[in-house]
């Protein structure tokens, strides 16, 4: 049986929570990055949004990252046996997704490098206050976001977090729970080894191009191969 199929671009973005969850379920797959733009044209026109990514798997083919999300998630039984467990894993999805979106947005803005100050004062602070009280819910431990194992919302919460300690590091320091848990997500060993030999480099793009992760070290001659644009060096950490 063939294995599924995800097919993005080599960028972390919306795909990024659907490679960490297969790694973690040591479910096998395709990991399709597309780069050439005639291949990009040639998906867009049969993707029902002209969007990536799509997943496929057998006779089944998903669009829209949270539609995938969720998909993997039933498969994996955390989702369908109990409305109210089901209700907290729909908020907290809900809660990260709109996080995520407005920190991909920032990066859209003119001059956004010399407002991150009081993007972090304004917008990161307030909602971070409230994730955090959101995972301490109930007095628990704060271990995981729903239930007492890892589970798609938080894949997608680690992928929040860690974008947020590569570009406002300090910021997420002052949230010791949310901090404590993006290190203990990625220090999960299949995590820790997709990060370790598979990850993208590049977070997304922005109006001043591919976001680079600063945290890492790059070797000379790399370059972000994209279907936008011709291939970008990348001379060293930014």
């Amino acid at each position: 049986m063939a294995i599924p199929r995800l097919t993005y671009f080599e960028l972390r973005g919306r795909a990024e929570a659907i490679r960490l969850m297969h790694y973690e379920m040591e479910v096998g797959f395709d990991d399709y990055r597309i780069v050439d733009a005639d291949e990009w044209e040639t998906v867009k026109s049969v993707s029902p949004f002209g969007r990536l990514p799509l997943y496929e798997s057998g006779a089944l083919a998903l669009c829209e990252s949270h539609a995938i999300l969720r998909h993997l998630a039933r498969s994996s039984g955390w989702l369908g046996a109990d409305e109210q467990r089901d209700a907290l894993f729909d908020i907290t999805q809900e809660a990260l997704s709109e996080a995520q979106e407005d920190l991909w947005r920032f990066a859209w803005v003119k001059d956004y490098h010399q407002k991150t100050e009081r993007y972090a004062d304004e917008t990161l602070r307030p909602r971070l206050r409230h994730l955090q009280k959101w995972l301490r819910r109930d007095a628990r431990d704060g271990q995981y976001w729903v239930g007492e194992a890892p589970s798609h919302v938080d894949f997608l919460a680690f992928c929040y977090l860690d974008e947020l300690d590569a570009f406002f590091p300090e910021t997420l320091a002052e949230f010791p729970n949310l901090a404590d848990f993006r290190s203990r997500i990625e220090s999960l060993p299949r995590v820790a080894h997709y990060v370790a030999t598979a990850r993208p480099i590049v977070f997304g793009m922005g109006i001043k191009g591919p976001k680079i992760d600063p945290r890492v070290a790059i070797a000379p001659g790399t370059e972000f191969r994209n279907p936008w644009t011709q291939p970008i060096a990348l001379t060293g950490s930014l």
